[in-house]
């Protein structure tokens, strides 16, 4: 009896431990990671709002926007090389298989995978609540170039969504 009750105390810690791991990450990259901000635009803008998220395209999501980038694989894991612009933004510049050790302070690498026709990294994503689904689809369809969103990025290249900014207003 002995052996079966430390079998299921066992089991039940392991999945705890799986639960925890998936928002541990991303809390672990909200306190250690730096800021990074992108210009952000709806994926489709006709219909930007499924649910109660907004779906997110980035200038890094696509592999045309990076100087040299080569073919990917299915759900091959790619690095996001960005560079800090005078405006505060920070668009692309290169685009690696491996980790980049040594950036210069105005750069950073984003981890992500290729997926069919864009890279994503997790950030894509961006949930609202039902009484600002309106609002948050007005404002982005208004002012689409103005759309940017705060990440936290840590030393692995994780990245977390922080927040959505639309000219002066800022959704959490």
């Amino acid at each position: 009896m002995k052996n079966a009750t430390m079998f299921f105390l066992a089991a039940v810690v392991l999945q705890v431990l799986i639960l925890l791991g998936v928002p541990a990450r991303k809390a672990y990259t909200r306190m250690t990671g730096r800021d990074v901000v992108l210009k952000v635009a709806p994926v489709d803008p006709y219909s930007i709002l499924s649910g109660y998220y907004v779906i997110l395209g980035y200038d890094i999501s696509r592999p045309a926007d990076f100087p040299n980038a080569p073919k990917f694989e299915q759900d091959e894991v790619i690095y996001a090389i960005v560079e800090q612009q005078a405006d505060g933004t920070w668009t692309p510049v290169g685009i690696d298989r491996v980790l980049p050790k040594n950036l210069p302070a105005n750069r950073v690498a984003i981890r992500g995978r290729w997926n069919e026709w864009r890279i994503k990294y997790g950030v894509e994503e961006f949930y609202i609540p039902e009484e600002k689904r309106q609002v948050i689809a007005d404002d982005l369809g208004k002012n689409q170039a103005e759309a940017r969103v705060d990440l936290k990025v840590d030393a692995d290249g994780n990245a977390a969504l922080l927040r959505l900014r639309i000219q002066d207003r800022t959704y959490e």
